[in-house]
């Protein structure tokens, strides 16, 4: 894989893991991995890449439009936003780690159904068929925080 495309499936994976826990609507930018390959560095939604092409590794180094979710998720800040020690570690390896599973919240509670199928589309795999680790219960999706 190349470090473009690790690249845009490590944003499309942080973009999901912020809507899920925010609870916005989201879509992931089709054209990510152009944009990058083009040395955008600043990329829609406000998330910051280092520069790719230059770098070992791909790595998302600031995000404008949510700091505080950035700095739970990438910087490591436990205390960042009110989420569970173990589910954050779990969020955090979705999201660094392109083999690890999406927690999800359980049928029926505060995740729409819509929402879980943009996320297997947009990450060309069903979530469905991933052994998820954990479950996002009731509490962990504040919006607004």
């Amino acid at each position: 894989m190349t470090k473009t495309k690790a690249a845009a499936e490590l944003v499309a994976r942080y973009l999901t893991a912020r809507a899920l826990f925010r609870r916005t609507p989201w879509e992931v930018p089709s054209n990510l991995e152009y944009l990058i390959g083009r040395g955008v560095r600043l990329l829609p939604d406000g998330v910051l890449v280092n520069e790719v092409p230059l770098q070992p590794a791909p790595a998302i180094i600031y995000d404008r439009k949510d700091p505080m979710f950035w700095s739970a998720i990438i910087g490591g800040e436990d205390s960042a936003i009110d989420m569970d020690p173990a589910e954050q570690e779990q969020v955090r390896q979705f999201v660094l780690d392109e083999d690890w599973t999406l927690p999800v919240m359980p049928s029926g509670d505060r995740a729409p159904r819509h929402m879980m199928a943009a996320v297997g589309a947009a990450l060309g795999r069903s979530i469905q068929k991933a052994a998820l680790a954990i479950s996002w219960g009731a509490g962990s999706a504040h919006p607004g925080r």
